[in-house]
């Protein structure tokens, strides 16, 4: 029995290693995927980690004589409708080279799964680390896997995209971990995957072997993303170059540092409305993704102000819209890929955490979204120098919301149940709707435990009670 890797090997042995490919049968051929200026932006991107905690009390026995060979078999299924998880990225060295950077899967090409038990010296271990509470991004680390270990040559750079670790809390539960490549996928089309495999794991379980009736099944046509400015090309070189200077070779991630806390803080429907009515005058109908990402934007600011930090310096919130249906012509809602697009809101420290700095916050995010939704030249306008402008802002302070009310993560059924608890462990911010409580919403956020305490003290206290 092995220890798992990282900083916590003593909170869980790995019970099982194994790699799980689709039926053989069905995926036969070499397939090519290319990766549209989409992915490409994501290419320095650090790896994206989430967890989900399923309260499903069982020994060790059932765990792994019936749960993992479920879990294992739904997989394989589900794997023969989402080829690019179980193949590898191709990226080119250098732009003489003749690889184009794509997504290659080949027979028995496969996912990594790795098999775990957390040991039993963690007391409650599924309270504690599926609870609400701050709880040290390491412990939740260890139940996340790492990428399996890339290769290359002089040529090109080949890495897998997708890990997964199944966990067990004996007899109190048992989560499944996440580790993925955002250059595979954003978070539209990893959500469509996990909720495919929950849904072809509950069929297995209910003897329900009818899978054609799935919906959301993924459209992988790359010939409707049109790219007349050759953003693809602009963005490998600018990747390329980062590489070689080894200067922003990876996009900044906090939330890797030996203090960091993570923990949930819930905003209930009425409080909500209260951060709408607040700004009803000045920006009416205001959404409920704008309000709430403008409070913990204000919040942060005044967390750093309070700290001391300069307050005459611009800092950015940036946010990410689904463009699917806003190309043009719009694309499948299902297209599997990365269709996203980075909205970025600029306002001084000094202005968001004075007293009208929830209001006028609220204000510039919507500015920037009708900018982004109504520019007559389409949403595309300016996104070829997508990287002159994060150049321009190196050094500032700036932060980015993951995941979406519009997913429904704690639908996420297997056949066992709703999670218990849904997590993001690779972001700074991460939004969802609430498990229990409708039009409630759970924010997750990775702090160092200090920005922690003062950050909740603050959120707290300007939300109504």
């Amino acid at each position: 029995m092995a220890h798992a890797p990282g900083n916590n090997n003593n909170m869980v042995d790995i019970l099982e290693h194994c790699r799980i490919s689709p039926p053989s049968d069905l995926c036969t051929t070499t397939k090519i995927l290319p990766l549209t200026f989409f992915d490409i932006f994501w290419l320095n991107w650090p790896s994206l980690s989430r967890v989900y905690f399923y309260d499903f009390p069982c020994s060790a026995t059932e765990f792994t004589q019936k749960i993992v060979p479920n879990l294992k078999k739904s997989l394989a299924s589900t794997l023969q409708h989402y080829y690019p998880f179980c193949g590898n990225l191709i990226i080119p060295t250098s732009l003489s080279t003749n690889t184009s950077p794509a997504i290659r899967y080949s027979d028995g090409d496969s996912v990594s799964v790795t098999v775990a038990e957390l040991r039993s010296v963690v007391s409650e271990g599924f309270k504690y680390l599926s609870g609400n509470e701050a709880v040290e991004v390491d412990e939740l680390m260890c139940l996340v896997p790492e990428l399996p270990q890339g290769r290359g040559d002089e040529n090109e750079k080949v890495s897998p995209v997708l890990s997964i670790q199944v966990t067990l809390f004996a007899d109190q539960g048992f989560s499944i971990g996440f580790r993925n490549s955002h250059v595979v996928a954003d978070g539209k089309s990893l959500y469509n995957f996990i909720r495919t495999w929950a849904v072809i794991n509950a069929k297995q379980l209910s003897r329900d072997w009818d899978y054609e009736n799935l919906d959301s099944l993924p459209v992988y046509d790359r010939s409707v993303i049109g790219d007349p400015k050759g953003m693809a090309s602009i963005f490998l070189r600018e990747i390329l170059r980062q590489q070689d200077s080894q200067t922003d070779a990876k996009a900044p991630s906090d939330v890797h540092k030996d203090d960091m806390v993570q923990a949930t803080l819930v905003m209930d429907h009425l409080q909500i409305q209260g951060l709408k009515n607040l700004v009803s005058t000045q920006v009416p109908h205001a959404s409920t993704f704008v309000v709430v990402c403008a409070y913990v934007w204000a919040c942060m600011a005044k967390m750093r102000a309070a700290e001391g930090q300069e307050v005459e310096v611009d800092e950015h919130f940036v946010f990410a819209v689904d463009a699917r249906a806003r190309l043009d012509p719009p694309i499948a809602a299902n297209y599997f890929g990365n269709a996203i697009l980075p909205c970025w809101s600029t306002l001084k420290t000094i202005e968001l955490a004075g007293e009208q700095g929830f209001r006028i916050a609220v204000k510039k995010i919507r500015e920037g979204l009708d900018e982004k939704m109504k520019n007559e030249e389409g949403v595309l306008k300016g996104y070829d120098t997508i990287f002159d402008q994060i150049k321009a802002a190196k050094g500032q302070p700036k932060f980015g919301v993951a995941g979406s009310p519009k997913f429904d993560y704690y639908s996420t059924d297997f056949g066992w149940g709703k999670p218990k608890k849904y997590k993001v462990v690779s972001e700074k911010f991460s939004l969802t709707g609430s498990r229990d409580s409708e039009g409630a919403l759970e924010l997750g956020f990775c702090l160092s435990k200090d920005e922690m305490d003062a950050f909740t003290t603050i959120f707290t206290e300007g939300l109504i009670k």
